[in-house]
C-alpha cells in the first residue's frame, strides 16, 4: 500500500466518523424535547431493592393518583400534568376504533398499556417511556401507524440500519408511509383506561369479547413492545382490545441481569394491569402471549401467593409461552401455577430464537424452557409444546427488520384464539405429531 493510499483510507474513515456524528446528534435532539422545545431531564432511577408496594393487599389504595398526558404539540399543560398537576380526571370519550381507516397511506392500530417504566421525555406524540423503573403501574393507550403498501405479514417495518466500521448509521426519519411510527401516546385514568378498551370490546365481531395481552421479552424498548402488539393485532385480523405490558428493559445494552431483575420486579404491577383487562366491561376472554423474558415477570406473578391473579382461578384463556427465558428444571416444578391460571398453554420452542440466544449469553448455563434439544423440546403435563425452529420464532422476536420465514406460527396462533382447539394438529395441517423420550410433542413444518 502506498503513502497516497493510506491517506485516502484514513481522509474516508474520519468523513463516516463525522457523518456518524452528525445524524446521531440529529436523531438524539427531538426524542427529549417537550412540545413547547424545552428539554426535560430524566428523572433519577430509585432502582427499589425490595418487592414491589402493589403485593399489599390494596394495590389501588397505594398508587398515587396517575397524570393525564395529551399529546397535543406546544401543550404546557401536558407537561405540568407530567409533574403530577392534573386537575381534570374525567374519562376520555372512546372515538377511535381499534383500526382506524382514517387515510389512504397507513393503518392506525390503537394498543392499550400497562408499564412500571418511567416518563423519560414528551414530545409532539405524547409520553415517551425509557428504560428507568417508576415504582408504579401507568395506564394509557397508543396508536400505532401501519404502512399500508410496505407492510409485510410478520414484519415491522422500521428504519434500516447499515453496519460501517462498528458503528449504526440510520436512514433518514421515519415515514407512516414506510414505517411504524408513534401517531399518538396518552396516559390515561383506570375509568378511562376501561372505557376505550370497553368500546373496542364491545364493537369486535371476528374475535368479539376477546381480549390479548403481549409482555414483551429480553432487551426491548416501549416502543419496540407497543410496535409487536399492534403488528400481532393487524396481521391477526384481531378487532378485539390489544393490550400490552411493558417491564423497564434497557432494550439498548445487553445487561441480562439488570433486566431479569426488573421483570420479577414488575409481576406485581402487572397483577393490577390484568385486573383491570379482566374487569373490563365487554371483555369475557383474555389470552396472554409472552416472550422470552417476559416469562419471569408472569412467573414472579403466578407464583406469588395471594395475588388478584392467583384468586381469579383459571381466568387466562389461551396461555401463549413464546420462547420463555425460564430455567427447564425449575419449570417442571412449578408448571401448577401455570396450568392452574390458564385454560389451555401452547410453549412455542425455538432452537434459533434471537432473543432467547442473546439471554443466555448472560445466564447460566441450565437449559432454557424455550429451547430445543437434541431429543426435542421440553414436555410437561398440561401444556402443549410445539416445535417451531422450522419456521422462527421472529413473530415475537426482536430482531426488527427480518422476515418471519413462514406464516405458519401466525395462523396456528390465530387458529388458538379463535377456537382453543387440542390437540394441536386438529387446528393446524403444518404440525405434526413426534412421540420423544420424554412424552409427546408437535414439531411445526414450512
Amino acid at each position: 500500500m502506498t503513502e497516497s493510499d493510506f491517506i485516502w483510507i484514513l481522509i474516508l474513515v474520519l468523513t463516516a466518523a463525522a457523518l456518524t456524528l452528525y445524524l446521531r446528534s440529529g436523531q438524539r435532539t427531538p426524542a427529549r424535547r417537550g412540545g413547547d422545545g424545552r428539554t426535560h431531564e430524566a428523572p433519577v432511577d430509585p432502582r427499589p431493592s425490595g418487592p414491589p408496594e402493589v403485593w399489599v393487599a390494596d394495590l389501588q389504595s397505594s398508587l398515587s393518583p396517575m397524570p393525564r398526558i395529551t399529546s397535543r404539540r406546544g401543550s404546557r399543560a401536558a407537561e405540568a400534568e407530567l409533574d403530577g398537576d392534573d386537575e381534570d380526571d374525567t374519562p376520555a370519550p372512546a372515538t377511535v376504533p381499534a383500526k382506524d381507516d382514517r387515510t389512504t397511506r397507513y393503518w392506525v392500530q390503537r394498543v392499550f398499556f400497562g408499564t412500571d417504566r418511567a416518563v423519560e421525555a414528551m414530545d409532539e406524540h405524547g409520553a415517551v417511556f425509557g428504560h428507568r423503573r417508576a415504582g408504579r403501574l401507568t395506564l394509557g393507550h397508543t396508536d400505532i401507524t401501519i404502512p399500508r403498501e410496505a407492510h409485510r405479514e410478520d414484519r415491522i417495518e422500521r428504519l434500516t440500519e447499515y453496519g460501517f466500521f462498528s458503528v449504526t448509521l440510520r436512514g433518514k426519519a421515519c415515514n407512516p408511509e414506510h414505517h411504524f411510527t408513534v401517531f399518538e401516546t396518552e396516559i390515561l385514568s383506570e375509568p378511562a383506561f376501561m372505557a376505550m378498551a370497553s368500546h373496542v370490546a364491545e364493537g369486535a365481531e371476528r374475535f368479539a369479547h376477546t381480549a390479548f395481552v403481549f409482555i414483551h421479552g429480553f432487551n426491548t424498548t416501549f416502543a419496540d413492545a407497543t410496535f409487536r402488539a399492534a403488528q400481532l393485532a393487524h396481521d391477526l385480523g384481531f378487532d378485539g382490545p390489544a393490550f400490552a405490558y411493558s417491564w423497564p428493559s434497557d432494550g439498548e445494552t445487553e445487561d441480562y441481569a439488570s433486566d431479569l431483575e426488573s421483570a420479577r420486579n414488575a409481576g406485581g404491577f402487572m397483577d393490577r394491569f390484568l385486573e383491570l383487562v379482566f374487569e373490563t366491561p365487554g371483555v369475557e376472554k383474555v389470552h396472554i402471549i409472552a416472550h422470552s423474558m417476559g416469562n419471569a415477570a408472569l412467573e414472579a406473578l403466578l407464583t406469588r401467593s395471594g395475588t388478584r391473579l392467583g384468586q381469579r382461578g383459571q381466568a387466562i384463556g389461551q396461555l401463549v409461552l413464546a420462547a420463555p427465558d425460564l430455567d427447564a428444571g425449575s419449570f417442571e416444578t412449578m408448571a401448577d401455577h401455570f396450568t392452574a391460571a390458564a385454560k389451555g398453554i401452547t410453549l412455542y420452542a425455538c432452537a434459533s430464537d434471537r432473543a432467547l440466544l442473546a439471554s443466555q449469553q448472560g445466564s447460566d448455563t441450565y437449559r432454557r424452557l424455550g429451547d430445543v434439544g437434541p431429543d426435542g423440546p421440553v414436555v410437561v403435563q398440561g401444556i402443549d409444546s410445539i416445535d417451531v425452529t422450522q419456521v422462527g420464532s421472529d413473530l415475537f422476536s426482536l430482531n426488527r427488520n427480518a422476515y418471519a420465514q413462514d406464516r405458519g406460527l401466525l395462523d396456528d396462533l390465530g387458529a388458538l384464539f379463535s377456537t382453543g382447539q387440542r390437540p394441536p394438529g386438529r387446528r393446524l395441517s403444518k404440525l405434526t405429531e413426534v412421540a420423544g423420550p420424554r412424552g409427546i410433542y408437535w414439531r411445526m413444518a414450512r
